[in-house]
């Protein structure tokens, strides 16, 4: 049922299974999951089912490092979280993006990819993209290049001209939500402190707030934060400054390693007929679909490796049949002299998408100023380091190079690419993917939780999202409400079934599921 805490609320005072804070794809899949398990959730979410600017605000913070968007702007505080603007598209995470690198600090994650992969096909159904499959593809004449896949979650069958649009989680699950007699959903309810019992380190309730201030205390056996990454980090912070840093904090880890990917626009492009007739997601039958005409270039893992920059992709998008226009063309008397029809036949625009590399000092902090229930809000440091603009500049560098040498077409690249000027110079754009800050580790003192998403030194305090990434890749979290981070959850629900549910039946396979999510392993976690 949904139930909202400004109207009042009935007696709380028999504990839950488990409790959720926050509505986001993590917080509804994971609480959906746990349901059919026989458990008795409830979820906190701060905002009502549409948006009010009364609970926006309290989003509000300050950037302290690189020029970044007002803090509130990329996330959304209603029932469904982000997803209420998220786009829809889905691009998976890749099995490098597990490995650890030699010349990367902090790389490597303690799951694998194999961990996840069984569990894509459901992930997909949540959020309503088409299955996913092998996201890699070879370009033909390179012997550094791979095409990727990718899927939108408004994505339908040939010829099937209904409206589709991405899937909205506050809307498209809220009568699953309202009609269970297992999961109470409160919604204003600002979570504003937990219960922690000194001797044990055990959580034992939270205290959440309306906006009229009453208030109120829910008790529950498991709770996991599923707040998205800037506010997840944020809240671990004020619950560390009270509790001596014994939840995650022991290596001073809460906050550090936030990663967003690098979205660098880098101009037109022109392309011929026969890479065009290449390219099956340029099809005509894919303009049937509603997916946007794209192809998206990416190094193979083992060169980047090689060369020593990250996970990237260069996205020629927004295809168009049409000449390039004077503004286009520039001053360059090479391309002024090449007829449409003949030597080209499509152009549109290009940008990379990359991935950051962590980073100790790009990180979640607390500021002075208090939001409206007296909570400091929190400041953002976001760092960068030279191999995160080395990977803008060989992702963009290795495209052009195909494009020129195949004599497929040409694209253009910023100029402050080739004279790689300082970071703090360089016109970068951000894609609003937050990442990390409450890291996956094996151990304290590099991260924030461990493999099963539980906080390292608690006993039943669990973070699912984004937030517990430990590298980005490229691949986009929010849409990548994806199959990973959505099968990331599947992992988060086994360890609660099993330590809290004995006698339920084994799961196999929980939908893995949500756009920021949740994870796990799978010797230690097989119910």
């Amino acid at each position: 049922m949904i139930i909202d805490a400004q109207g009042g609320l009935p007696d709380l005072s028999d504990p839950f299974d488990c409790c959720i804070v926050g509505s986001g794809p993590a917080g509804i899949t994971l609480a959906l999951q746990l349901i059919k398990t026989g458990m008795r959730v409830v979820m906190l979410e701060a905002g009502g089912r549409e948006f009010t600017w009364e609970s926006q605000e309290n989003y509000e913070g300050q950037n302290l490092g690189l020029d970044y968007f007002p803090l509130e702007s990329p996330r959304l505080r209603y029932l469904g979280g982000t997803t209420g603007h998220w786009t829809g598209r889905c691009m998976l995470l890749e099995p490098s993006d597990f490995e650890a690198r030699d010349d990367i600090p902090l790389s490597g994650w303690p799951i694998s990819y194999d961990e996840l992969a069984p569990n894509q096909a459901q992930a997909a159904d949540v959020i309503g993209a088409p299955g996913f499959g092998q996201i890699r593809h070879p370009v033909a004449d390179s012997d550094s290049l791979d095409t990727v896949t990718q899927n939108f979650s408004s994505d339908r069958g040939f010829l099937d001209f209904k409206d589709h649009e991405p899937r909205r989680f506050g809307t498209y699950y809220a009568e699953q939500l309202a009609q269970s007699e297992r999961l109470t959903v409160i919604l204003n309810a600002n979570v504003t402190d937990l219960d922690v019992n000194s001797e044990t380190g055990t959580i034992q309730g939270a205290t959440f707030k309306n906006y009229a201030g009453t208030a109120y205390r829910v008790q529950a056996n498991v709770f996991t934060l599923a707040m998205g990454a800037l506010e997840n980090a944020r809240f671990l912070l004020h619950l560390n400054k009270g509790h001596q840093n014994k939840f995650g904090n022991q290596g001073d880890m809460v906050g550090r390693c936030f990663m967003e990917h690098l979205y660098t626009p880098q101009g037109h492009y022109f392309i011929t007929r026969r890479l065009y007739s290449h390219s099956r997601y340029w099809e005509f039958d894919r303009l049937l679909y509603r997916t946007v005409p794209q192809l998206v270039l990416s190094p193979k893992p083992a060169y980047a490796r090689q060369h020593g920059f990250l996970n990237g992709t260069l996205k020629l998008d927004r295809l168009q049949k049409k000449p390039l226009s004077a503004n286009a063309q520039g001053k360059s008397e090479f391309i002024s002299r090449l007829e449409y029809g003949e030597d080209y036949h499509f152009s549109g625009t290009c940008y990379v998408a990359s991935e950051q590399s962590p980073n100790l000092n790009s990180r979640v902090t607390l500021t002075d100023d208090r939001d409206s229930f007296g909570m400091q809000k929190i400041g953002l440091d976001l760092q960068l380091l030279p191999v995160d603009l080395a990977t803008v500049r060989q992702v963009a560098l290795k495209a052009a190079e195909y494009l020129i040498q195949t004599g497929l077409g040409r694209m253009q690249m910023k100029p402050e690419l080739w004279n790689e000027v300082p970071i703090k110079d360089f016109p970068l754009n951000y894609s609003s993917h937050h990442m990390g800050g409450a890291r996956m580790s094996k151990t304290s003192e590099t991260g924030v939780v461990d493999a099963n998403c539980k906080v390292h030194g608690a006993n039943n305090l669990y973070v699912a999202g984004s937030g517990a990434f430990t590298t980005s890749g490229f691949a986009n979290p929010r849409s990548q409400s994806s199959s990973s981070l959505c099968a990331l959850v599947t992992i988060c629900t086994k360890p609660l079934v099993r330590r809290f549910s004995p006698k339920i039946k084994p799961l196999r396979n929980i939908c893995a599921a949500a756009y920021f999510c949740l994870h796990r392993a799978l010797r230690h976690r097989e119910i």
